[in-house]
């Protein structure tokens, strides 16, 4: 039988799966139908060579709305 450390361990292990999952899911790149290999898919501005290495199809001005709306329509 399982004691109450033992639980304790493996709610631990399944929050830290989770979390490693979900930034995971957040570094990997983005996939957009309209994106063109160089140019923010919401306002056409270049972006910039760090943007792109990190596979983003967003400036970080567009970036940063977008989460906010997110974070605001919930």
């Amino acid at each position: 039988m399982a004691d109450e450390a033992d639980l304790a361990d493996v709610q631990t292990e399944l929050r830290m799966a989770e979390g490693l999952a979900a930034n995971a899911q957040r570094l990997r790149p983005e996939n957009h139908p309209d994106f063109d290999g160089s140019h923010c898919v919401e306002c056409g501005d270049d972006l910039p060579a760090q943007r792109l290495a990190m596979g983003r199809v967003r400036c970080t001005h567009c970036q940063s709305m977008l989460e906010h709306r997110r974070r605001f329509a919930a």
